[in-house]
Order: structure tokens, then C-alpha cells, then sequence
């Protein structure tokens, strides 16, 4: 398969949460090399039997895991929906055996993410979910990477999530979600731009339930608190931290002191 077909297995053109699938990953699948199909056992989701089709999940889990939940949620008929939003190092089809070196040259790794998309695409094509199933939006929680010092010479591809990289509450109320669990590693309160995110579906009526892998085996109520400056400008100002963007979409630049790319 080429990346646009695997896109489409991802973002069928009309299934309803299709607009709001990143396309980033997938315009550039061709930059890594072909990887054996070879799926892991997917994890455990009994935490998730007692779901109904009224409940939409947020997977924020490090590296490939969402990926890889979201496909053994399929089972369960929910559809998930890739927000990867973060631009691959150039060259990284020339680095992929030195993965090494890729670790430490680029400030997010989302290789292992893009060989999860490519190799979990049969799969996750032969669950054949209603177009109208309900959704698991998948994050990558290292997006932002916030303990880690950033040098000039790495490619910079931190990046956040928007509250415009999620339906509204109102539409997901429309379409039937009563519901929503954030499922993280660890952590009473979702990261700060996430955090943005469910506060605005809090406070439109959406009930918030979360489920933490590390310390918990099923989900539970919680409340977000009011995120420091609450709404737009903050997300704003979040991006305009040290944050990159990419020509080509997506977030993803060298350094403006690199001597590594331009």
C-alpha cells in the first residue's frame, strides 16, 4: 500500500471523524523504509467492555501505544483517529538503522508511530467500522516533550494539540457521545493543552472520566480544573513558545543555529 491508501484506511472520506484526522504522518511514510507487517500483542482492554456507543476516548500514551490500543479497541467498534501532528527528521529513511542516532538528533521520535500507522492499516481495514462508529482520538503524551533541553543542532518538532484538532462538544453531543474517558499513563490532570480541550467539553455538558494504565484498571469520574489562561490566547502563546512549524504542515523545523539542515 501507498501512503494515500493507507491514509484512506485511516480517514475513510466519509466516515464522520475523518475531518479531523492529521494527514502530517502519512504525507511522509515514504521517508521510512518498508518495515515487516509485524503487529504486537495488542493490549489488554477489558477496562473497556462496559463502553457504549455514547463514549468517545482520548488516548494520550507515549510513542506508538495509542496507536496500538486504538486498534485493539476496534474489537469494541470504535474507530480511532490519528492527531499526530509532528513532522518526521529529514532523512530519516537514511538514519532508520541507527535509531540511535535518530533518538538523539530529533526532539520527538515519531518513527516508531509511522511504522505503527503503516503496519496496523490491514488490520485495522479488515474491522470494517460502521462509518458512524464512535471515536478514539489518538495523541502521542512525548508531543511536547517538556523535560527534555532542546539544542541548536536537533530537529525541533515538539508540537501541541488545539482545540480545533477536536470536534466541538456540541457536535459530539449531536452525533450521540454523552461521554468521554481520557486514558493516560499516569497523572490526575490531563497536559496543558489537552487539558484546554476537555474543559471546553466539561463545561458544554460532556461527562469526563479517566483511566490511568500505570495505577488503575478501570476508568473513573474526574473533574479538569480551569487551565490557566483558559481559551484561545493560551493556546496561542503555547505555540509560540519555541515551537516550530513546518513548511510543509505539521510542526518541525532545524534550529535557526543548526548547521544540520536549513
Amino acid at each position: 500500500m501507498n501512503k494515500a491508501e493507507i491514509f484512506d484506511i485511516w480517514a475513510p472520506a466519509t466516515a464522520r471523524w475523518s475531518p479531523w484526522a492529521k494527514p502530517v504522518l502519512f504525507a511522509h511514510l515514504d521517508s521510512i523504509p518498508a518495515f515487516p507487517a509485524a503487529i504486537p500483542q495488542l493490549p489488554d482492554i477489558a477496562w473497556a467492555r462496559n463502553l457504549d456507543m455514547r463514549a468517545a476516548l482520548v488516548l494520550d500514551l507515549p510513542g506508538a501505544e495509542s496507536v496500538w490500543l486504538g486498534l485493539a479497541l476496534t474489537s469494541l467498534g470504535f474507530r480511532p483517529v490519528p492527531l499526530y501532528n509532528a513532522v518526521p527528521m529529514p532523512g530519516i529513511a537514511r538514519l532508520a538503522e541507527l535509531d540511535f542516532l535518530v533518538h538523539s538528533t530529533t526532539v520527538v521520535n515519531v518513527s516508531e508511530i509511522m511504522t505503527a500507522l503503516t503496519c496496523s492499516a490491514e488490520k485495522l481495514a479488515a474491522a470494517a467500522l460502521p462509518l458512524n462508529a464512535p471515536p478514539a482520538f489518538l495523541l502521542d503524551a512525548h508531543r511536547r516533550a517538556p523535560r527534555r533541553i532542546v539544542h541548536p543542532s536537533q530537529f525541533d518538532n515538539r508540537s501541541i494539540c488545539f482545540t480545533t484538532d477536536f470536534p466541538s462538544a456540541t457536535f459530539l453531543i449531536a452525533q450521540g457521545i454523552q461521554r468521554v474517558v481520557l486514558v493516560q499513563r499516569s497523572g490526575l490532570q490531563p497536559q496543558a493543552d489537552l487539558a484546554q480541550v476537555l474543559r471546553r467539553w466539561q463545561d458544554t455538558g460532556l461527562y469526563l472520566e479517566r483511566l490511568q494504565l500505570d495505577v488503575a484498571n478501570c476508568p473513573e469520574p474526574f473533574h479538569v480544573f480551569r487551565p490557566a489562561w483558559y481559551g484561545t490566547m493560551f493556546q496561542r502563546a503555547l505555540a509560540a513558545i519555541g515551537l516550530r512549524r513546518s513548511s510543509s504542515g505539521g510542526f518541525g523545523a532545524w534550529g535557526p543555529d543548526s548547521s544540520s539542515g536549513g
